[in-house]
């Protein structure tokens, strides 16, 4: 039988149209970078299902020995050459999306500069949101390995590196003058799991 802890992890999903990572993220949250949608995951006995809102519904069954997925999109119709689904698993969470994500939720952090430090968060849901109350704006994080990168609108791009054992990041404004545009942030807690699916008007 699989559990939870099989699933939670990044996979590389293919179909007829190629092949994409998605990571089904603790909490039963699921996110893919590729195709971002306010998405959940749910495990069933050996069945996974999928609700990627716009993107659609499936279900995928479990080989735990062979760690893949194997299903279709929903309603299943063996005589379409593109319902299938199939995903292979590619590794766990890393120490940085641990600390990113969280018991599921997301993170908040002390965020701080040379004009002071205020709370930020990064969410966990399908867009990877990064919320500020104090410079609010239309916001996104990502990372690529070591390195956190937030687009923050008109607030401009920062790149920081991560210390996900210390729980500690820093880094600066793209293209800024490190010696004053540096930017530093503490991990405070991890961001309540609700179980609700957050949705944006902003995405399409």
């Amino acid at each position: 039988m699989a559990t939870a802890a099989d699933i939670v992890g990044w996979w590389d999903l293919s179909w007829s149209g190629g092949t994409f990572p998605v990571c089904f993220r603790p909490a039963g949250l699921f996110f893919c970078p590729s195709f971002q949608a306010a998405a959940r995951w749910a495990l069933e006995g050996d069945v996974i299902r999928i609700d990627w809102a716009k993107f659609g519904r499936y279900e995928l069954k479990v080989n735990v020995a062979t760690q893949c997925l194997e299903g279709s999109a929903l309603p299943r119709n063996d005589a379409d050459s593109n319902n299938w689904r199939k995903a292979t698993y590619k590794h766990a969470l890393t120490p940085v999306d641990r600390v990113l994500l969280g018991d599921g939720a997301g993170s908040e952090w002390d965020f701080e500069w040379s004009g002071g430090r205020f709370e930020v968060q990064f969410k966990a849901d399908g867009y990877n949101h990064f919320i500020c109350q104090s410079f609010p704006s239309h916001s996104h994080w990502s990372c690529e390995g070591s390195k956190i990168l937030i687009n923050w609108g008109q607030h401009g791009n920062y790149e920081l590196l991560i210390d996900p054992e210390a729980k500690f990041m820093q880094g600066c404004l793209v293209g800024g003058n490190p010696a004053t545009d540096w930017r530093k942030a503490r991990l405070l807690r991890n961001l309540p799991v609700t179980g609700v699916v957050e949705q944006c008007d902003q995405h399409h």
